[in-house]
């Protein structure tokens, strides 16, 4: 039994010597001190041993044990102390680093106010569809089957025949089929013209469409509209001008002009060099796009606008290129 013993603990001693991880240690020490590990087991043969031999192999037993245990103890700290070594120091005390987070566009910053001025005036807001059909985004309008916006020079048609809206407009139809007067809506909403992209204009632009039908609404409604906005947008001393347009949707037709924020009325790219900016084509609602909507002209009339956002976020913040809103670059977003 004594070299049992012996037997059992060289065996031990090898694998304990040869482990390579603390996984492996502890499955050594599990098999050998474990419930049912090799010492546990010679333990229980004591009973077999003669009486007279019983001390000799109780103390032989015990100081395997207490060997065993001893090694593993000491490889284990050594397992330890060779990670150590093998890892990089570093400092826990120094800050992680900062994640980016992000921020809202620019585009989206401004249309929350543009919202929050018209819902001050009894807007509501409606949303509708990018993918327009022809009806709801010309005829509706009163457009005439013939005019150049139709034309794919300015329209990018799809193979299902529907086209990609080129105004917010087309939500006029939409929603006077739907609403009985009185009614004041603002429609946002992103649109698409073939168009040459250049510092004020591009084929992807922002919208935002609002138009009222009521009783007894006048031209001067408008006016006063278009100036009460534009100067709670941009302040008291923006300076603005009127100048006659013609759009098939209104009668009389008006195009509002914003003094040049970027360049302080001396002249740009942006502005054409004018020291003036196109930001909000408006006018009565032309008879026709009434009467298509079921509306009677008799009694009902209205006027609406087109706030070409994307303008209004170059002109806030002095950005000389319209392309600078699209940029994936977080430098020039992170600044807004």
């Amino acid at each position: 039994m004594q070299e049992e013993i012996i037997n059992t603990k060289n065996q031990a001693i090898a694998q304990i010597t040869s482990a390579a991880d603390a996984k492996e240690l502890e499955e050594i020490r599990a098999s050998y001190l474990g419930r049912n590990g090799k010492f546990t087991l010679l333990v229980k043969k004591i009973k077999d041993i003669p009486p007279e031999k019983r001390k000799e192999f109780g103390m032989t037993l015990n100081e395997s044990k207490i060997a065993i245990e001893n090694l593993l103890s000491n490889k284990k700290h050594e397992l330890i102390k060779s990670l150590t070594e093998k890892r990089e120091w570093f400092d826990l005390s120094i800050p992680g680093k900062k994640p980016n987070v992000g921020q809202l566009h620019p585009l989206t910053q401004v249309l929350a106010d543009v919202k929050k001025v018209f819902n001050y005036l009894g807007y509501q807001i409606a949303n509708g569809p990018e993918i327009e059909t022809d009806y709801y985004n010309f005829e509706a309008l009163n457009f005439p089957k013939d005019h150049p916006s139709r034309d794919t020079q300015m329209t990018f048609y799809l193979e299902n025949g529907k086209i990609l809206r080129t105004q917010t407009s087309a939500m006029q139809g939409r929603v006077m089929e739907r609403m009985k007067p009185p009614f004041r809506v603002l429609a946002p909403g992103r649109n698409f013209r073939y168009e040459q992209v250049d510092a004020s204009h591009g084929f992807e632009f922002w919208q935002v469409e609002g138009f009222i039908v009521d009783k007894d609404v006048h031209l001067t409604d408008l006016f006063g509209t278009i100036d009460y906005v534009l100067k709670e947008l941009f302040g008291n001393e923006v300076k603005l001008r009127f100048a006659t347009t013609n759009f098939p949707f209104v009668e009389p037709g008006v195009d509002t002009y914003m003094n040049c924020t970027i360049c302080g009325g001396k002249g740009c790219s942006f502005c054409k060099n004018s020291g003036w900016s196109e930001i909000m084509p408006a006018g009565m609602i032309h008879p026709n796009v009434l009467k298509a909507a079921g509306i009677d002209v008799k009694k009902w009339n209205g006027f609406a606008f087109a706030i070409g956002l994307s303008r209004i976020v170059n002109l806030r913040y002095q950005i000389k290129d319209l392309r600078t809103l699209t940029t994936p670059d977080m430098r020039i977003l992170s600044q807004f």
